[in-house]
């Protein structure tokens, strides 16, 4: 296995502008990462751009397809819609190139990067959902829960917060909450990185579709579905 390794990384979770949609190019050399290309989106329908922006990494000559060694994109939580486009072009790059691809949560992604964070310290990852509500992914679990922002079950001891929802939850964290004044959300480098560590390491990763913490809104017709056209 080569130590040169190119990374397609891709990000549709969130639309902040403290996190930002993003989609970019990493190369591996030894134990050195470098960003080769970036493109970072706040618009809505942002991650529907992503194969425009690849397209555009192409044509400046940054790479080209057959060179990308490994894909790590995003499956939540965050934004239904961007989640299923950047993950459905994830996925037809993986069967297009023929190479392999890591799912990634965006908490497990940041996690590591935490300056001064023993394994038993608690760390909580929250992120902006629907009608006032927040995700909530530990760094002690991989469920994430969905609480309404005034019906929080905090723990009784002292744990860390991050995440972009951070600001939002201002006079209601408890007093032995402490915010992390430096690293919000995961970028584009961390996700290559925990993707690569994955790979080499033969880590079991996350699925590689929409982290939908909610069940569908959707239902049923009462009468059930039409018959199919003959």
């Amino acid at each position: 296995m080569s130590d040169c390794k190119t990374i397609l990384v891709m990000n549709g979770a969130s639309s902040s502008e403290i996190a930002p949609n993003y989609i970019a190019l990493v190369q591996k050399q030894g134990d050195a990462y470098h960003l080769l290309a970036e493109e970072k989106t706040t618009l809505k329908g942002g991650p529907e751009r992503f194969p425009i922006y690849f397209q555009s990494f192409i044509d400046q000559g940054v790479i080209t397809p057959d060179q990308i060694d490994l894909i790590a994109v995003m499956v939540g939580p965050g934004s239904f819609t961007g989640l299923r486009a950047s993950i459905a072009f994830a996925l037809g790059m993986q069967v297009g190139l023929d190479c392999p691809a890591i799912g990634l949560r965006r908490g497990e992604v940041l996690f590591p990067f935490l300056p001064n964070i023993s394994s038993e310290q608690l760390v909580w990852h929250v992120t902006s959902a629907r009608r006032g509500r927040v995700f909530v992914e530990t760094n002690q679990s991989s469920q994430v829960i969905a609480y309404n922002e005034d019906d929080i079950l905090f723990p009784d001891s002292s744990f860390m917060v991050v995440g972009e929802s951070v600001a939002g939850l201002e006079g209601k964290l408890p007093s032995h909450a402490q915010v992390s004044p430096n690293i919000c959300e995961a970028d584009s480098m961390m996700m290559a990185k925990v993707a690569y560590q994955y790979l080499h390491e033969n880590k079991v990763s996350s699925q590689i579709a929409p982290l939908y913490v909610d069940p569908p809104e959707a239902k049923l017709p009462q009468k059930g579905l039409r018959k199919a056209p003959v």
